[in-house]
């Protein structure tokens, strides 16, 4: 390392902020390929699939608790899901609970649409930590969720 660099690293994999960024791309690239298919972004596949988990869950189904979830800021997960009511997925209304909230559901063809896509992506997220042994796996999820606890804010 040079006497004036700013790096503090030897070799730049051993930076942990770099090798995230690198995962997170190749993760972006493989969920770009995947979701090419159902014609939505990774974006409207987060919120859907969401949507959904919440459904199962028998969890509020409302904007604000999207964002909460997803970790998308408001006025991305507002405009996705315009779009996503644009494109007959979801239907957004009033809230039977809280007048200022805005509920969420699924058209039907939405329903069928983020049934096939969870399936493949699931598929694609076994494949793609398939490197991982159990432990391991289980080792990398324990720090994601450390270090996502530490960082919200």
């Amino acid at each position: 390392m040079s006497r004036g660099s700013p790096f503090k690293h030897a070799k730049a994999d051993d930076s942990a902020g770099f090798l995230l960024w690198k995962i997170t791309t190749l993760w972006q690239r493989k969920l770009a390929e995947v979701l090419s298919e159902f014609g939505i972004t990774q974006t409207q596949f987060a919120l859907l699939a969401s949507l959904r988990w919440f459904e199962e869950q028998q969890q509020p189904t409302s904007q604000t608790h999207l964002v909460d979830h997803t970790k998308i800021d408001k006025m991305t997960v507002s405009k996705s899901l315009r779009q996503l009511e644009a494109a007959g997925l979801v239907v957004r209304e009033p809230s039977d609970l809280d007048s200022r909230a805005t509920r969420i559901r699924f058209s039907a063809r939405g329903k069928k649409l983020i049934q096939k896509a969870i399936v493949a992506i699931e598929n694609a997220d076994a494949a793609f930590f398939s490197c991982l042994n159990k432990k391991q796996l289980t080792v990398y999820k324990s720090l994601a969720v450390l270090i996502i606890g530490h960082n919200q804010g």
